[in-house]
């Protein structure tokens, strides 16, 4: 029985840990440098998105984050894992 109790607690343990370290990343084409205030799981968040081609990770419990302003026009009102995106003169569209 304590044996079972150790194990359940380092279970618990590590799968809060695990969604407390989740992380999301998007994809971006961009033809200059644009910043994004965004708000993952609570917290603000602003992420720099550079011209060219780049990842921007940003971490969130949930894998996704509300998108609440910046200097880009969204078609979607937050940003999910694994999207891939172009920005050209400050709107955004799907890739």
């Amino acid at each position: 029985m304590k044996k079972l109790t150790i194990v359940l607690t380092v279970l618990a343990v590590l799968g809060l840990t695990m969604s407390v370290a989740l992380a999301g990343s998007i994809r971006v084409e961009s033809d200059a440098k644009y910043s994004v205030n965004l708000k993952c799981s609570g917290s603000s968040k602003t992420i720099e998105i550079r011209s060219g081609t780049t990842t921007v990770t940003f971490h969130s419990s949930s894998k996704s984050c509300d998108i609440v302003g910046g200097g880009v026009k969204w078609p979607v009102g937050k940003l999910e894992d694994g999207g891939k995106w172009k920005i050209k003169s400050g709107t955004a569209k799907k890739n």
